[in-house]
């Protein structure tokens, strides 16, 4: 049977969960008419298709406002769509002063790249060059930001140069033990998590490493998804590759992390030490 949790990554198969490509970007449509994306006050919206050269077109948007900080290229979470994110980008304009870019993954909004391993490991320095090539990324500092499965896409464009530092919100590179955090607790002593291998050559972690910038790390204590310790383990793993690595844990949950003070003053306190700080 196929078990859907928040990310969607399972299939379990009698004792064993075999996380493979497909479990990145599920297939997702939106019922109905898809919502109009209303900017963050001050922001205008620049909505277009962008041609990623051998790959296919990936639908993406801009907001800006006159007197940025800077460019935060924003990865969504894998049940994310562009057009229902309005509510966290307004959270991320007001957190950080930057332009916001952000794209809708594989099967959604337009977006024509196929959801292969292939595809997804070329996706991350196309879409850098594409940004660059609109106009979308100004002189100054530029952030890649990744929130839960979104932190490898972010990993994988900040890997491609350009970028001022990475900011991963209750995301880890360690997909056997989020897919383990996924399994009902009484299931867990029966599950064993195995992760295909085709999707190995998605290399989170090798992301961060090569993007050889510093590297904010925040997770809720209450997240049960990607939980602190996980998230622990990924941030003393990054610091014994050499990364410039900090981990804030603040209160919340999954997707919370940011609707404090804590996590607020922590995102700022990282764009202010790599470059921008907020206006």
């Amino acid at each position: 049977m196929r078990f859907i949790g928040l990310a969607g990554l399972l299939v379990l198969g009698g004792c064993t969960a075999v996380v493979d490509q497909g479990s990145l970007f599920p297939e997702m449509a939106l019922s109905g008419q898809p919502p109009a994306l209303v900017p963050p006050p001050g922001y205008t919206l620049d909505e277009r298709m962008l041609d990623l050269p051998g790959l296919g077109q990936v639908h993406a948007v801009r907001m800006t406002r006159p007197g940025s900080v800077g460019t935060l290229l924003y990865s969504g979470g894998n049940g994310s769509f562009v057009r229902t994110s309005g509510e966290r980008f307004a959270r991320l304009a007001a957190m950080t002063g930057a332009d916001i870019v952000a794209y809708d993954y594989p099967g959604r909004g337009g977006t024509t790249v196929p959801a292969r391993v292939d595809a997804l490991i070329a996706m991350g320095p196309a879409l850098r060059a594409a940004f660059g090539a609109a106009g979308w990324v100004k002189p100054g500092p530029v952030w890649a930001y990744g929130f839960s499965l979104g932190g490898a896409p972010a990993s994988n464009i900040a890997a491609a140069g350009g970028v001022t530092g990475l900011v991963l919100e209750a995301t880890a590179a360690d997909i056997p033990a989020v897919g383990r955090n996924m399994v009902p607790g009484m299931l867990r002593p029966f599950v064993r998590i195995e992760v295909a291998d085709d999707l190995k050559r998605y290399d989170y972690q090798g992301y961060v490493v090569r993007a050889r910038v510093p590297v904010l790390l925040v997770v809720g204590r209450d997240d049960r998804t990607v939980d602190a310790k996980t998230v622990t383990r990924f941030s003393e793993t990054l610091k014994a590759a050499g990364v410039d690595a900090t981990l804030v844990t603040v209160p919340g949950g999954h997707g919370d992390a940011i609707d404090g003070d804590a996590g607020v003053t922590a995102v700022r306190g990282f764009l202010a030490r790599t470059g921008g700080g907020v206006s």
